[in-house]
């Protein structure tokens, strides 16, 4: 049971879950460095 398609999304939403967390920290230390 090789569910390609599932993995493919899981690793899309996985990557642009982490992107979105990164950029929501950058913002937070910098609005508390500034």
């Amino acid at each position: 049971m090789n569910d390609h398609m599932f993995v493919e999304t899981l690793i899309i939403s996985s990557s642009f879950f982490a992107i979105a967390v990164i950029l929501v920290a950058s913002v937070l230390f910098l609005e508390r460095k500034g």
